[in-house]
């Protein structure tokens, strides 16, 4: 396929273009006390309508302000989802994706320490999105400690 016409994988990406807000919860943890959190993403198509970046504006309890910038591509060779995250902690964060149903993308941590986290987007009937962060707990396990409601708008 040339660079010209996007594949299926690269358009199924187009539900998310737009701008959002963003409610939900922290949990206790290594991001402060826990509590509501608030702010805004907005995601756009660039470099040829082959990268899907983003730009997340959260105010956390204990935390403050949070922005998280990324950029999400369809990787053809591999068949999977590669997407990259910077943050104002200072992290890269990288990820790999696929789809595991209709509605339900799913992202597992690869840098900088494999299979440690892993972000789910649940696209609801009603049509906000469900972005779930998951990290390793003390006994090994994924345990959730961010969950935010997007919805348009």
């Amino acid at each position: 396929m040339g660079l010209d016409k996007r594949s299926p994988d690269e358009t199924r990406l187009d539900c998310f273009v737009g701008e959002w807000t963003n409610t939900g919860t922290v949990f206790p943890g290594p991001f402060g006390p826990g509590g509501p959190v608030t702010g805004n993403t907005s995601y756009r198509w660039d470099l040829a309508n082959r990268w899907l970046l983003y730009v997340s504006r959260l105010e956390l309890p204990g935390l403050g302000s949070y922005e998280v910038r990324g950029g999400v591509t369809y990787n053809r060779q591999a068949n999977r989802y590669d997407a990259y995250a910077i943050n104002n902690l200072g992290s890269l964060l990288v990820y790999e994706g696929q789809w595991v149903d209709e509605a339900t993308l799913v992202f597992t941590l690869v840098y900088p320490q494999p299979r440690s986290a892993r972000v789910t987007y649940q696209r609801q009937p009603d049509g906000t999105t469900v972005m779930t962060s998951d990290r390793t707990s003390t006994d090994g396990s994924l345990e959730t400690y961010f969950v935010t409601n997007l919805t348009r708008e």
